[in-house]
């Protein structure tokens, strides 16, 4: 079962800001002191898994599912499925 990393928290949690659109991912990165590698790695896999919508290069939103995750995340985690593949993931 894959995990929902920190990290990967992290990002989809800055996405969920009001000014996510306007930021590249360098400044995300820096922001959480990774590289930006790190981060549109994380940016790719939150696509994939129906978290966050890319809107052009470097630039991402937040979907209604990827809102969900963070607004719930205060709770317990829970297991739930990847919307595209069905693998597990912890939320």
């Amino acid at each position: 079962m894959a995990r929902f990393t920190e990290t990967l928290r992290q990002v989809l949690v800055r996405y969920a800001k009001p000014t996510a659109v306007e930021l590249t991912q360098s400044e995300i990165a820096d922001e959480l002191g990774r590289n930006r590698a790190t981060v549109h790695a994380h940016c790719t896999r939150l696509c994939a898994l129906g978290y966050l919508r890319k809107l052009s290069h470097g630039q991402y939103e937040i979907t209604p599912e990827g809102r969900a995750v963070v607004e719930r995340r205060g709770t317990a985690s829970r297991t739930i499925r990847c919307p595209s593949c069905g693998h597990k993931i912890m939320a």
